[in-house]
């Protein structure tokens, strides 16, 4: 049986890809050629609560939009499409994943993480409650 998080990316992952966008499990190197804006998918957790009658996964999923220093409103539209994605039922032929407006988060940010380089950033927090 594979965990719920690994069910959660593959699916975001597959998604994404297949609605364009250029999509990463990792950060790409700086002398690697990149094509922004990027998405990456980053840092998966899972949690459970059991009960005497239930058990209550959640999952978290953190997902990373990257682009050059002139793409904020490109950056801002692929992470609204990504967050609007978390709210409601995800279905897939293992699980059935659910995400509340109020468990996302959103953030957008300038990077000058590497040198002489400035980025458009956006890092957004989902939580889905597994059923």
């Amino acid at each position: 049986m594979i965990s719920p998080q690994k069910i959660l990316f593959d699916t975001y992952y597959d998604l994404l890809q297949s609605d364009g966008f250029n999509v990463y499990d990792y950060l790409p190197l700086e002398d690697e050629p990149v094509d922004y804006p990027i998405v990456v998918i980053g840092n998966t957790q899972q949690t459970s609560a059991t009960t005497k009658y239930s058990r209550n996964d959640h999952v978290f999923l953190t997902i990373d939009v990257w682009g050059s220093k002139k793409q904020r409103k490109k950056v801002s539209e692929i992470a609204d499409y990504i967050y609007n994605l978390a709210i409601g039922y995800i279905s897939t032929d293992s699980y059935t994943f659910y995400g509340q407006a109020n468990q996302q988060s959103m953030q957008m940010s300038i990077d000058t993480s590497v040198p002489n380089t400035t980025y458009q950033r956006a890092n957004i927090q989902l939580e889905f409650t597994v059923d």
